[in-house]
């Protein structure tokens, strides 16, 4: 039986920095005053620090030496908040140092239709998908977005049954052709001849990894009213914990809903693609 299942998405990886090997270094640059000020070299637990924006803006400001006056001769003064760096960055345009954080997610249950058009994204990013090559799937399993078109469309049971047609006729080739008593290699080319049967629209998983110059791009792309409603609804999601976890590094977000209520769409108030 054909199943319908909604996208989820978990954030299970981000940039860490070494506190250590990152005291070491501003020490040796003489930077021990501004070092001495900062949120992430204070607190008692790391959970408390925001350390991509920690990072970046220590690549930032290795760039110029501006961790205060007199490192630097050309330079006679410097922001001292955090913010206000990251946010005159921003305005530049100066992007480079935003590789240097990542974060990593799991996209679960979601369709090869927004896979397909995710991997396109592939400057700053690290994918690795389910493959249909090995893995052969023991029921049909369709993403539905919650509000989308198809959510909406008052004959799904129709496509519901023309699904349960194909899933019928995938499952007796797969008992017909692949025997447990096969070698894996057989069984693999099995499973990749019988999986050009399946649609478009099945729920899969992919991990994928990007630094916050990616991200910020992609999630202001991604969420425009032209992307496809997954898509949409998806980077919602994702634009929520990157504003929650990260809020130097995409405060300037501001959100505006859809017309038709997937998603929101999330625009830069700084500046567009960095």
């Amino acid at each position: 039986m054909v199943q319908w299942v909604e996208p989820k998405i978990f954030k299970i990886a981000e940039t860490r920095i070494d506190r250590e090997g990152l005291t070491g270094f501003l020490k040796t640059l003489g930077a021990d005053e501004w070092m001495e000020k900062q949120p992430w070299f204070r607190a008692a637990s790391p959970t408390e620090v925001e350390d991509s924006s920690a990072l970046i803006e220590v690549a930032g400001r290795a760039c110029y030496k501006s961790f205060g006056v007199g490192l630097n001769p050309n330079i006679t003064k410097i922001r001292e908040d955090s913010k206000a760096y990251i946010e005159n960055v921003l305005a530049k345009g100066d992007g480079s140092i935003f590789e240097h954080g990542q974060v990593s997610w799991a996209f679960v249950d979601v369709s090869r239709i927004f896979t397909h058009e995710l991997v396109r994204h592939r400057a700053g990013v690290a994918i690795s998908q389910e493959s249909l090559r090995y893995v052969r799937p023991k029921e049909l399993r369709m993403t539905m977005v919650p509000g989308s078109e198809l959510s909406n469309l008052k004959n799904l049971d129709e496509i519901t049954r023309a699904l349960e047609a194909a899933e019928e006729e995938y499952l007796r080739l797969t008992e017909e052709h692949i025997r447990p008593e096969m070698k894996f290699d057989e069984k693999k080319a099995w499973t990749s001849a019988l999986r050009r049967f399946l649609p478009d629209g099945m729920a899969t998983n992919i991990v994928w990894s990007a630094n916050h110059r990616t991200l910020r791009w992609v999630l202001e792309m991604r969420t425009a009213p032209g992307a496809e409603a997954e898509m949409r609804y998806v980077f919602d999601l994702v634009g929520r914990i990157l504003k929650r976890d990260y809020p130097t590094l995409y405060g300037d977000f501001e959100t505006r809903p859809h017309e038709d209520g997937v998603g929101a769409q999330w625009v830069p108030r700084i500046r567009s693609k960095v």
